[in-house]
């Protein structure tokens, strides 16, 4: 009878048995899903983050564009400057016109590339002169601007539009040479868009001075 008994209680146990082994079995199996999909989202992640760096580096304007837009920029600030002295020192309306000519040109130059800083997040340095030929160019246009300053009438005119010739024929020979280490696509057209109008500068001086027998003397 014991036996009997006995028998009873192992055969209703062991389906209790089993299932607690199939609900441990399947807390694995989810605890292993959960654990699959954690992984999954985590690498999802990486070509994201990765492609978000890849876009902020492209935005990006190197030191040697930089030192190029800097350079431009204290050329335009220049040369607006010096315009605005023909208009009111010119012994001739032609050298007026010429300083006007200067400063609505260099305006609208400077214009596209500070708009063109402003659209890649950079701000154009101050110019600082990286070699010894462009630093005494540096200090002799400073010191020409100034002289400019100090004449007026017919020595004025003969000065300014020497100045402008060579100034100009050194920008455009500066530029030429800077051409092959611009990395941005956008700033390399840019610069040469607005060659043909530093040309046009420097070609209409020499014009002045042909037509203006005071100032070739």
């Amino acid at each position: 009878m014991k036996l009997t008994t006995f028998a009873l209680i192992a055969m209703l146990a062991a389906p209790l048995v089993a299932s607690a082994d199939d609900s441990k079995g399947s807390t694995t199996t989810t605890d292993k899903s959960k654990t699959t999909t954690k992984t999954t989202d985590t690498n999802s992640n990486v070509p994201t983050n990765k492609s978000g760096t890849d876009k902020k580096t492209a935005g990006k304007i190197g030191a040697t564009d930089l030192q190029v837009m800097a350079q431009m920029h204290h050329v335009n600030q220049m040369e607006i400057d010096m315009g605005k002295v023909a208009q009111t020192k010119g012994a001739t309306q032609a050298v007026k016109d010429y300083g006007k000519m200067l400063v609505t040109d260099h305006q609208s130059a400077d214009k596209d590339m500070l708009a063109f800083a402003k659209k890649n997040g950079a701000t154009i340095p101050m110019y600082k002169p990286t070699d010894e030929a462009d630093q005494k160019d540096e200090k002799d246009n400073k010191e020409m601007a100034a002289h400019m300053k100090t004449l007026k009438g017919a020595d004025f005119d003969k000065e300014f539009l020497s100045m402008m010739v060579q100034g100009h024929e050194k920008v455009l020979a500066k530029m030429d040479s800077q051409m092959g280490s611009i990395q941005n696509d956008e700033l390399k057209t840019m610069l040469q868009n607005v060659k043909p109008t530093i040309q046009k500068h420097a070609d209409q001086a020499r014009d002045l001075q042909k037509s203006n027998p005071q100032a070739m003397k």
